[in-house]
């Protein structure tokens, strides 16, 4: 039988057939509501040409049991389609099964196809994609810092609030950058602390970039996987570039700026408006930029307190006639969540300046949820209600944590993660 290589694959006209080995696949969940959305596989054929497919949820019955990950297939009657929500693998389209894809699994030909395929991204591609959320990116780093596992509450202000594991790793990808990696649920028990001093290369698959106080930040996906000491030639090769001996694990320590009695923290790295307002730092690094500050809120920033998120992707969305777009996800979510966020003007006597609370922080401040605090005006969703105006004339302790934006840029908005009094 003659197949269509993938790279001839388009969205018009007929797919035809192609052979193809299951390399990884996974089950996308949304993060929301914690519902099945899809299987998502990327498939490999014998050119080594790669392609994300996904199987929607209406149709996993289907096919669950007839596909295996590390098996090849024939694939015939499928779609193929823009890939609109993110790229797991360097390929624009998708394919997309429908009630009819046929798929015979293929016995011979293993030996064609390799055993793990990644693509790896170099520092500078990290750089240049950071805070771009399209193209997951794979990376390979030796394991320098883990942290203990934490069981931390999500989504406190939904109708499905939960607890998560997270564990926080860092990883030297290159002789001069670190990324951190935070992992979720299973993945978060994909490492243990037995790592601690021994040399240790971990590869983190489809992550997306985001830049925090200067540091490159890896973002898991739910197609990420996590493989540890993997014997590829990609291995041996990362390890020749980095200095491999001086690096081993070590236990990543605790924010401390939440450690002790409530006195120890309301003064923990106490500084003035005006000494937060000036610094400046020309490269952040993992360093400590949690300060605390003792101000008085002068009055709100401006009228907007709270805003509508995309349960997708946690992003603000644009009410549009009598639907709610995401810009991020380039789509109307089926399923939308309110969020605070608060800007106000605070002082003391050297200075005044802005920052912003958000949902978790704006709660514990008003003691209420956003859902009833907007149940409460009646509809009047535009008008800011009463206890957020009683927040003006309050001195109040606050800790901040400084961003990229502030510490480089110079710019205000600073980031309340807690009041303290």
């Amino acid at each position: 039988m003659a197949y269509k290589i993938i790279k001839q694959l388009t969205t018009s006209g007929q797919a035809g057939n192609i052979k193809v080995k299951v390399i990884r696949m996974w089950e996308s969940i949304n993060f929301a509501t914690d519902e099945l959305m899809s299987l998502d596989m990327i498939l490999m054929n014998e050119q080594g040409e790669t392609i994300h497919a996904t199987i929607w949820k209406n149709l996993i019955n289907n096919y669950k049991a007839k596909i295996n990950e590390d098996s090849i297939y024939e694939l015939s009657n499928f779609k193929i389609q823009e890939d609109t929500r993110y790229h797991p693998v360097n390929n624009a389209l998708k394919v997309v099964f429908i009630f009819n894809t046929n798929v015979k699994e293929v016995e011979d030909c293993s030996d064609k196809f390799p055993d793990y395929y990644f693509e790896f991204a170099s520092k500078d591609t990290l750089l240049a994609r950071k805070n771009i959320d399209k193209q997951c990116l794979d990376v390979m780093g030796l394991l320098t810092k883990i942290k203990q596992i934490e069981s931390r509450m999500i989504l406190k202000n939904t109708a499905n609030p939960r607890q998560k594991d997270i564990r926080e790793i860092e990883l030297l990808i290159s002789r001069d950058q670190k990324v951190k990696v935070t992992l979720w649920g299973d993945l978060a028990h994909s490492l243990s602390e037995d790592v601690i001093g021994k040399h240790t290369v971990v590869i983190v698959t489809s992550t997306m970039v985001e830049g925090l106080q200067g540091m490159l930040s890896l973002k898991t996906t739910n197609g990420t996987r996590l493989y540890k000491d993997l014997d590829i030639p990609e291995t041996w090769k990362f390890i020749a570039s980095v200095p491999y001996e001086e690096n081993v694990p070590k236990l990543m320590e605790v924010d401390k700026s939440t450690q002790g009695t409530l006195e120890d923290q309301m003064f923990y790295n106490r500084r003035t408006l005006q000494e937060i307002t000036q610094m400046r730092h020309e490269n952040p690094t993992n360093q400590d930029f949690v300060f605390t500050s003792r101000a008085t809120i002068v009055r709100l920033d401006n009228d907007m307190w709270w805003y509508m998120s995309c349960n997708v992707c946690n992003k603000m969305c644009t009410k549009i006639a009598n639907k709610y777009h995401c810009n991020k996800c380039n789509t109307c979510p089926e399923a939308t969540t309110p969020r605070y966020w608060i800007r106000i003007q605070i002082s003391d006597h050297t200075t005044s300046t802005t920052c912003s609370i958000f949902d978790d922080e704006a709660q514990r401040m008003l003691k209420t949820t956003i859902t009833n605090m907007l149940d409460s005006l009646n509809g009047n969703y535009e008008e800011v209600p009463k206890s957020i105006q009683q927040l003006c004339g309050k001195t109040l302790i606050f800790r901040f944590k400084l961003s990229d934006h502030n510490l480089t840029e110079g710019k205000e908005y600073y980031l309340v993660k807690e009041h303290l009094s």
